[in-house]
Order: C-alpha cells, then sequence, then structure tokens
C-alpha cells in the first residue's frame, strides 16, 4: 500500500495536479473498514489539459506501458500499475445506445467532477508514514463505476467490484452520501444504474454472491445482496 500511495505523489508531480483518485484505493479511503489492500492506483481523466495524462505518465523515467491504458511507474517503494480511465467529452455530448458504455462515461465524468479532498496515510511496519492529500471520488459515483465495471472483468475482479458495492452501501460512513448522491445524479445516469442494479443483484443475483464468496466475502448472504438491490433500486427512482 505504500507504494501506491507514493504512486499518487509521483503522479502529481508529474502531471503538475493532484490527480482523481477511483477504483480501490478510493473505495477503501472512504469505507469505515477498510475490508482488503490494493496494489493498483486507478486515475479519471477528463482530458482537459494540454496533454493525456497517461501519455504524461509514460513520458516519466522508468517508466513502462502497460496495456491497454496503464503504466507502471516507479517508487522509492516499489512500482506500482497506474491505470488511466479517459473520459472524452463526445462520449458525453453523444452518448452510445449501449447502457454499459453510456454509464462508463456518466460515471466517470461524475466522479471527477464531484471528487472531494482526502488524506490518504499508510503507516509501514517500520513506522515511516506515507500520507497525501488528494481527490477522491464520492460513494455514488464510484457505485456506479463498480456497477459498469463487472461485465467486462474476470471473475475474480467482478467479485471485488460485487463485495465493493456492497461495503459502499451496507457501510454507515458512505450509506446515506452514497444514496443521496445517487437520488440527485441526473436522469440518464441514474436510469443506467437502475439497469446494472436490476442485472447484477436480481437477475443475477446467485452469480453475484458466488462471486463475492469467492473472494472473502463468505459472510455476504443473499439477503444482504437483496438489501442492496432495495437500497439502489429505491434511490434510482424518479
Amino acid at each position: 500500500m505504500a507504494a501506491v500511495v507514493q504512486g499518487v505523489i509521483e503522479v502529481r508531480a508529474l502531471i503538475g495536479q493532484a490527480p482523481v483518485i477511483v477504483g480501490g484505493l478510493a473505495v477503501l479511503s472512504r469505507l469505515s473498514n477498510p475490508y482488503r489492500a490494493t496494489v493498483d492506483l486507478d486515475l479519471v481523466d477528463r482530458l482537459l489539459g494540454h496533454l493525456p495524462q497517461l501519455e504524461v505518465l509514460r513520458a516519466a523515467d522508468g517508466a513502462e506501458p502497460v496495456e491497454p491504458a496503464a503504466v507502471l511507474l516507479p517508487t522509492r517503494y516499489g512500482s506500482v500499475k497506474v491505470d488511466v480511465l479517459e473520459v472524452r467529452q463526445v462520449e458525453l455530448d453523444q452518448p452510445s445506445d449501449d447502457p454499459g458504455d453510456r454509464l462508463h462515461a456518466s460515471a466517470h465524468a461524475w466522479a471527477n467532477d464531484t471528487a472531494t479532498d482526502m488524506t490518504i496515510e499508510v503507516i509501514r511496519t517500520s513506522g515511516e508514514r506515507v500520507a497525501v492529500t488528494t481527490p477522491v471520488a464520492e460513494p455514488g459515483p464510484l457505485i456506479a463505476m463498480k456497477l459498469q465495471a463487472v461485465m467486462n472483468r474476470s471473475t475474480d475482479k467482478q467479485g471485488t467490484d460485487l463485495l465493493d458495492i456492497v461495503h459502499l452501501v451496507l457501510d454507515d460512513t458512505t450509506r446515506a452520501a452514497a444514496l443521496a448522491q445517487i437520488r440527485s445524479v441526473e436522469a440518464a445516469t441514474v436510469q443506467d444504474i437502475a439497469i446494472h442494479v436490476d442485472l447484477w443483484f436480481t437477475r443475477k443475483r446467485l452469480q453475484s454472491l458466488q462471486r463475492v464468496r469467492a473472494v472473502g466475502g463468505r459472510d455476504i448472504t443473499t439477503d444482504d445482496l437483496d438489501l442492496v438491490a432495495e437500497l439502489l433500486t429505491d434511490a434510482a427512482q424518479r
């Protein structure tokens, strides 16, 4: 984890601004009880700068490109894989006919535009502290991104995404904010959220439960998934 947090510091120095953190590190930072570790760093780039952030990072000394849209970035604590999730304005102005593609663009733009500063700190076994303050995606956008990501992931990654959603919805620290944010997001985005909630927490509920339990969520039950579905579906009502 020290390499991941140090990676944020390195990225900030390279791109000249604080990066917007999404993915596993954002989830763990938001939860009251971070239930897993992460070894990767996920960023969102609205492509509003002079150069794409991925291009800048890949040009850094010692950096190694990782396809399709990542870079292995050296840090003082070891290399960290940085995935850059790009959102083009045309994807928002001319939405796809596919709800998954639409939610990918809208959820990542939502995450970028509403991220708030958090201080992320890791204490190494030596007692050394590694800390950084940077914008981190809010719980509602994180749920939307995770819902969309499940479809194209490996079995293990599907389980992690689904378990992240369960924790974000049921955690006392994130639940109220997540549901309020989903209630207030624009109608097109919330409709796509509802489609994905129905897919993964209703129609494919048993498959989702298997995926969740396979990655460590052995205490999660069908009742938990039903509650997540109920809360998210209610928040998505217009």
